[in-house]
């Protein structure tokens, strides 16, 4: 299992067993997915953490009600832009995997630009 899908199955954990606090390995594709995170107010705050120089994220959980994964690292899904509906934008918050990086469906279909389906949270 990816780093990443460790990292989001943990603090969507931590938040469904009433703790508020997550502690995850460190990756930098799991810091943009905390920094989209932080920005729709799924999760309070996060800081990083080096201890004997290996690092650590630690996150304070606000409220993800639920977790959606489309793309596993075994299988791709990808989201052509023509795709992307009123039903995908109106939904809490979708990320995709571009060659520009990490956007929700907003972002992509603003820009006009495809990807893979990450994962989508209500």
């Amino acid at each position: 299992m990816k780093n990443y899908f460790d990292s989001i199955n943990r603090i969507f954990n931590s938040y469904n067993s009433g703790k508020k606090i997550s502690f995850c390995q460190y990756s930098k594709f799991t810091m943009l997915i905390l920094e989209i995170f932080y920005e729709y107010n799924f999760i309070e705050n996060y800081f990083l953490l080096i201890i004997n120089k290996k690092k650590f994220i630690i996150i304070f959980v606000k409220s993800i009600y639920y977790l959606k994964y489309f793309s596993k690292p075994s299988r791709k899904i990808s989201l052509k832009n023509k795709k992307i509906n009123n039903l995908l934008l109106n939904m809490s918050l979708g990320i995709i995997n571009t060659n520009l990086g990490l956007l929700t469906f907003k972002e992509a279909k603003r820009i006009g630009i495809s990807g893979y389906i990450i994962l989508i949270i209500l």
